[in-house]
């Protein structure tokens, strides 16, 4: 058995690096970046995850953007999860930040004052070193598929296959980017699902690494 971590629309995994820092599993845990196909199709996206994965049992830690390919792992049912994490996920548009993205140059990214991304991701946890980690995230992607990713989150359609994979949905109250009304999707299309809601920002595993472990290990299923 592993633990996979799929990470958010930069799709780089460096976002993880708090999270992994502090997580201990008696499991083996891996970041899995997404692909840098040109293909950025969720078929594609998806496909490439499960040769990757081949037959070992997997446990699935996503964050906002992945949720879309960890739901869609689960439908598809070629490989075997034994148990979703869904972190600031959506299976919609997730907010009017979301339908709007598509519209502007991902390069804005760069110019974007650190106070601002302070106050939208980060909030009273913010710190150099997380906007630095942030930034670093972004440098190390491609800005031609995050824009195609970008296009995805807008676009997306809300799904009507149920899953039945024993999931957990965690909500951030003080989320900018991911709106509360996304939780109804995963209650309507997770048959077995807990949620747990906390009081953080969309980033939560970088904000609050040691919390989000400990709440992980409360629902861990090994």
């Amino acid at each position: 058995m592993k633990i996979i971590l799929l990470p958010g629309v930069d799709g780089t995994g460096v976002l993880f690096k708090p999270f992994v820092n502090t997580f201990k599993a008696d499991v083996s845990v891996e970041v899995m970046p997404l692909t840098t196909d040109s293909d950025q199709s969720i078929l594609n996206q998806v496909s490439i995850i499960e040769q990757a994965v081949g037959d070992e049992e997997v446990i699935l830690i996503v964050e906002s953007y992945s949720g879309l390919l960890a739901y869609e792992l689960a439908k598809r049912n070629k490989i075997r999860i034994k148990q979703i994490f869904f972190f600031g996920c959506f299976l919609q548009p997730p907010s009017f930040i979301g339908k709007l993205g598509r519209f502007l140059p991902v390069r804005l990214l760069n110019i974007i004052p650190d106070k601002v991304i302070a106050h939208i991701l980060f909030n009273r946890w913010s710190s150099v070193e997380l906007i630095a980690l942030f930034r670093k995230a972004i440098a190390a992607g491609n800005f031609s598929n995050l824009k195609k990713r970008i296009r995805i989150i807008g676009t997306y359609h809300k799904p009507s296959q149920v899953i039945d994979v024993p999931c957990v949905y965690i909500q951030a109250t003080m989320d900018n980017l991911v709106s509360a009304y996304n939780l109804k999707a995963f209650e309507d299309l997770c048959s077995n699902l807990q949620v747990e809601v906390v009081e953080a920002t969309h980033m939560l595993l970088q904000t609050q690494p040691e919390t989000m472990s400990q709440l992980i290990h409360k629902h861990l299923q090994l």
